[in-house]
């Protein structure tokens, strides 16, 4: 399983290192918030982000503060519970976001080539499993 766990990190760090470099540079972990907030228009939660990453929400808020200091995140106030603070991708981030999610999914892709489409819907499905059986939240 550690072996497992090592090989999917070191995929995902390769993707991350040989895309297209953003500016100003983001981490892997800030680069996973922000797809995660930019997939629900409304804004997603510190709690909803949190629960979706498995990360505490002590160590979103870390992650999130850089982003909004970088000017790609925005808090916003909850119109229907005020208790509620909705993280949103700001205008420069959605006008960046296209272009760095691309560069994104090509340089993941050209990691992967080296996979039949056979093989890649076996991985998908495989991880679909492991997702079910678990009740992950994607």
């Amino acid at each position: 399983m550690q072996t497992l766990i090592q090989r999917m990190m070191s995929i995902m760090r390769h993707v991350h290192h040989s895309s297209i470099p953003s500016e100003p540079p983001l981490s892997p972990p800030q680069v996973h918030l922000l797809f995660s907030i930019a997939s629900k228009q409304e804004g997603i939660s510190v709690k909803e982000l949190a629960e979706r990453t498995s990360v505490t929400p002590g160590a979103i808020t870390q992650f999130v503060d850089g982003l909004v200091e970088m000017g790609l995140v925005m808090r916003e106030g909850d119109p229907n519970d005020r208790r509620i603070v909705r993280l949103k991708l700001t205008e420069l981030a959605k006008s960046q976001f296209e272009h760095f999610r691309k560069d994104y999914l090509t340089s993941a892709s050209r990691v992967f080539d080296v996979l039949s489409n056979d093989e890649i819907k076996q991985l998908i499905s495989l991880f679909d499993k492991i997702i079910t059986s678990h009740d992950v939240k994607l």
